[in-house]
């Protein structure tokens, strides 16, 4: 998904009259046409040819050449797919939608022979390309639009808690990481208002992350209000449109004065759930709605006076509860994307040990049902979210039992108790995994699921079983990831992969 908020009616009506103002090549079946982008000539298999006025070329090359994915989902129908676009087409017909929006293309796809052509013009209108017509030399030139440097093709965002510090795991440590976007948890509410969370704690980190954003530009950060702890306030600030205003200007205070790019909104809860302590209102369904609407609007106001653009992202609980519990489409429109914590299916609060981070559920073990990532992308995208604007949440850290039956290696078996952990009971940062030498040594043997796309480590004398993200269940997000059309990867947190093994993995992957 673009940085900049889109307004799509804008946006639809730039592709209409790009579709008009482009002249229609003549067909010329005496004359193999050339097509070229950003100047490089494509290469295709199956030759370019002119039909009813329009140009149509192989899909497979045309789609390279631009950065799109193709995934069928029947036999006519399909989408083309990349970071921040999603077009869905079908063969014969010239209806279509861009990213959700509804319209018609001057000529539709064509299947020959098994192999699928797409009419020049309107996908290159679509894309935003240029198009140039040479008919002395029969070629079609697209180029880019503007001279901005491409966007990478997906987010890669880590949060960063503002405890770390207090480990010796600073700011600093992760300057060179390759995220594009870094979310410093948390700020908390005071009075209806957002404040610093450990004021000496955040003093520190605040000026080393401008110093670390002087030196790379292009990372933006922005500032997480709220988390588990802190969202005890948010039912009585969303409740009235004077609270909801008095929230949203002190977010556009607090980002000015520290430097930050934008606002991430973790409210763990709306309606339901959280610490029991928190407040809790039916109203917080629609509440929730409208407190986005109003820090979208500040955000906007300040916009204009600033000169910049600042972003407006929230952190989304991975239940179909959760979904329910909020208009999640009308909250698709307003947000540049969802933060989706795809974790904690399972944990310290059950006494049988399974996969805390699953990437598909399996159906032989009916306690998985709807408690996998594909699950949870699944009840976002039937809310009416569209796919881009969906980042998937990854761990860097891992949950365990201990006193685990072996049978199965101790997966789905009932546990005596919580493992040791570094800094939690039960809760296993990768680094410190890897320091302690759990990972294939000290007696622990890892197990992989391939149903759940998931490894395990477990150790029999002991009956410890730990669930955790590793590269290998990375690679299968990041493929899951591009299949499916997602704007990218979250990850909490990244001090807990201190040596860096996860997030290279998944920059590698997200290439």
């Amino acid at each position: 998904m673009n940085r900049h908020r889109v307004h799509l009616r804008a946006a639809l009506l730039t592709v209409i009259f790009a579709i008009l103002l482009i002249p229609m090549p003549p067909g010329n079946a005496g004359s193999e046409i050339q097509v070229t982008y950003n100047g490089a000539k494509i290469a295709f298999q199956a030759a370019p040819f002119a039909k009813n006025g329009a140009t149509y070329v192989q899909a497979r090359s045309l789609l390279n050449a631009v950065g799109l994915q193709v995934q069928w989902l029947d036999k006519t129908k399909f989408k083309l797919f990349r970071a921040g676009t999603v077009i869905d087409m079908e063969v014969g017909k010239t209806s279509a939608a861009l990213n959700g929006s509804k319209l018609s293309l001057s000529h539709a796809p064509i299947l020959s022979n098994s192999t699928l052509f797409l009419p020049v013009r309107p996908v290159s209108a679509l894309l935003g390309l240029q198009v140039v017509w040479s008919a002395s030399v029969n070629t079609v030139a697209l180029t880019a639009s503007g001279t901005k440097p491409a966007a990478p093709p997906y987010r890669i965002i880590a949060y960063y808690p503002y405890w770390a510090s207090y480990q010796k795991l600073g700011l600093s440590r992760f300057a060179e990481s390759g995220i594009t976007h870094l979310n410093y948890a948390f700020a908390n509410i005071r009075g209806g208002e957002v404040v610093a969370g450990d004021a000496a704690a955040d003093r520190v980190n605040f000026a080393e992350l401008k110093q670390i954003k002087k030196e790379n530009p292009a990372l933006e950060a922005l500032i997480s209000v709220g988390g588990w702890s802190w969202s005890g306030q948010f039912s009585d600030i969303a409740l009235t449109a004077a609270s909801r205003t008095r929230f949203a200007e002190s977010a556009v205070r607090f980002i000015r004065e520290h430097g930050f790019d934008g606002v991430d909104l973790d409210w763990e809860y709306p309606v339901s759930g959280g610490l029991s302590s928190n407040r809790t209102r039916p109203e917080d369904k629609k509440n929730f709605t409208l407190l986005l609407q109003e820090l979208r609007n500040k955000l906007d106001e300040a916009r204009q006076k600033d000169g910049k653009p600042y972003l407006l992202t929230i952190a989304a609980g991975a239940s179909s509860s959760y979904v329910a519990n909020t208009e999640m489409d009308k909250v698709a429109a307003i947000v540049d994307w969802i933060n989706l914590m795809t974790y904690d299916y399972h944990g310290s609060w059950e006494k049988t040990a399974n996969h805390h981070a699953p990437l598909y559920s399996d159906p032989k073990r009916p306690a998985t049902s709807g408690a996998s990532a594909n699950d949870t992308v699944n009840f976002f995208l039937k809310a009416g979210v569209p796919a881009n604007k969906l980042v998937l949440g990854i761990p860097f850290y891992g949950r365990g039992w201990t006193g685990c039956a072996a049978t199965g290696s101790g997966l789905s078996q009932a546990c005596k108790g919580l493992s040791d952990g570094a800094v939690a009971a039960g809760v296993h940062e990768f680094g410190n995994l890897e320091k302690q030498g759990w990972i294939g040594g000290n007696g622990f043997v890892r197990y992989w699921d391939d149903v759940a796309k998931a490894p395990w480590l477990y150790q029999k004398a002991t009956g410890t079983f730990v669930t955790y993200e590793d590269p290998e269940s990375l690679a299968y997000k990041a493929g899951y990831i591009k299949t499916k059309g997602l704007g990218g990867a979250v990850a909490w947190e990244i001090s807990q992969d201190f040596n860096g093994t996860l997030l290279k993995k998944l920059t590698q992957a997200l290439k």
